[in-house]
């Protein structure tokens, strides 16, 4: 499958697999074709973006995956930038809300500690242990990477639950109805489950940002990432093996076996599955039991459409307490985000799943899932369920990296111990907390570790100067 392109215009460049057709992967290609290389595209799935889908439905326009673009993310910008897609970017709401005592108290994204301590939602005492946390914070934040998230392990011991005790003083109501509901919004686990890093990594990278959204929808960016690309789908590699001058890669789709060789590949399927797929390529055997190591988390999402928008409710996105609902996370306000979303004078709100309610609703039918969602959006929005108009159910058995106590320490041990030189390098979300923007890097990086070793091949066509993480590579031996 070709996204638009003119296959002429790259027939003589050298191929490079780039395995999986998410974020991940086609930021790798943009930066791989940018370089002057052929990227080949091939994904299991019918469709690229990974977890980034868009629909549109009886008038409404629903994100499956991936909703908000925080101004934090800057190397997701500059793709953006690049792509020329500055014109779709919107402001998305400035309003976070906080979900306590049968109302919605609201925060502004890019002011969010300045107006919790103004904010009635917790105590006066309570301010004063978030305050102490902002100064630890200060002193961890430069630590926190999108690329390598191990450069953080040495605080990665405890969760944030415990963190927050030991350290802070910081529990009840400040615990309750921030700290743990904002990982619980962000990530979908609890807080006394993660690693006290993703607390960090929140507060620095997504949280008091400027949020935004595309125009129509974040399967817009993904398309204009994928065009021009060659892309297999309904493919699926069995086995990728580096070769004395390239990689072989085999792989299964609807005509049947096939074999693809290219100069070198970049893999960004889930990191449990590398293993499989690449036999040989670890040395190293500690390498290969952090990959297998590693969990995912599962969501379900229900878009509804209502014919009337809650009342009193601004924000565009809502953390939901485990003390109001212990299986809902929080949910999304389309129509406050942004124009153009839901027919006149409707709403249109996203719920989510926490990942061990998930784990049970992926294999629930439509109805029953629909009643279980709306049983707790009640709690928070009285009256909700009599103006549903349409529903639509979302189920993801992969979302993010399941990141317990430890994980970005032995994330270090991996990184020191990976191969280096090879042909085949990886991508995917392991190497940070898992987002757009991890996935965005590590297809940067992956490509940026591959380039010396194809231009030592030859020379490929001189190409426009690319940005790869902080470089400029310009395409030229």
């Amino acid at each position: 499958m070709l996204y638009k392109t003119d296959m002429s215009a790259s027939v003589d460049r050298p191929r490079v697999l780039v395995v999986g057709a998410g974020p991940s992967g086609l930021t790798a290609a943009h930066r791989l074709r940018g370089a002057g290389f052929h990227p080949v595209l091939i994904d299991q799935r019918d469709r690229v973006g990974g977890q980034i889908r868009t629909r549109r439905e009886a008038g409404y326009l629903m994100e499956e995956g991936a909703t908000l673009l925080p101004s934090a993310y800057r190397p997701v910008l500059r793709i953006v930038e690049e792509l020329g897609l500055h014109d779709a970017l919107i402001p998305a709401g400035s309003r976070v809300g906080f979900a306590r005592d049968g109302q919605v108290h609201e925060l502004r994204s890019e002011a969010l500690f300045r107006d919790a301590v103004r904010s009635p939602i917790v105590s006066a005492r309570s301010k004063l242990a978030l305050a102490q946390l902002g100064l630890v914070n200060a002193r961890i934040g430069k630590h926190l990477s999108y690329e390598d998230l191990s450069s953080a392990g040495r605080w990665d011991h405890e969760t944030p639950k415990r963190f927050c005790e030991r350290h802070l003083g910081l529990s009840g109501e400040a615990y309750d109805y921030l700290i743990d509901s904002t990982v619980r919004g962000v990530l979908g686990v609890r807080s006394d489950t993660i690693s006290v890093v993703e607390l960090f990594f929140m507060i620095n990278n997504i949280l008091g940002t400027t949020l935004y959204a595309f125009r129509n929808g974040y399967s817009e960016y993904i398309e204009a990432l994928a065009a021009g690309h060659e892309v297999r789908l309904g493919a699926t590699v069995r086995e990728l093996v580096e070769t004395a001058d390239g990689v072989r890669a085999s792989y299964t789709d609807a005509d049947g076996d096939h074999v693809e060789e290219a100069a070198a590949a970049v893999v960004t399927i889930r990191g449990d599955r590398i293993p499989d797929l690449l036999p040989g390529y670890f040395t190293d055997p500690s390498c290969e039991a952090f990959l297998r190591s590693l969990r995912y988390t599962k969501c379900v999402v229900m878009n509804v459409g209502v014919t009337t928008p809650p009342p009193g409710v601004r924000a565009s996105v809502s953390n939901i307490p485990e003390s109001i609902d212990p299986g809902v996370m929080g949910f999304t306000c389309e129509h406050n985000k942004a124009p153009g979303r839901v027919p006149d004078g409707h709403g249109l709100l996203a719920f989510l799943a926490m990942t061990e309610h998930a784990e049970r609703l992926v294999r629930e039918d439509d109805d029953t899932v629909r009643e279980w969602f709306l049983r707790g959006a009640e709690k928070v929005l009285p009256g909700l369920s009599d103006t549903v108009d349409h529903t639509r159910i979302s189920r993801w058995n992969e979302v993010i990296v399941y990141s317990r106590p430890g994980l970005y320490r032995e994330l270090g041990e991996f990184v020191r111990r990976r191969p280096r030189g090879s042909r085949i390098e990886l991508g995917g979300i392991f190497w940070s907390s898992s987002n757009i923007c991890t996935a965005t890097c590590s297809g940067e990086r992956a490509v940026r570790d591959l380039l010396p070793l194809l231009r030592a091949d030859a020379s490929p066509p001189a190409g426009v100067p690319v940005t790869v993480g902080e470089r400029a590579l310009d395409g030229v031996a």
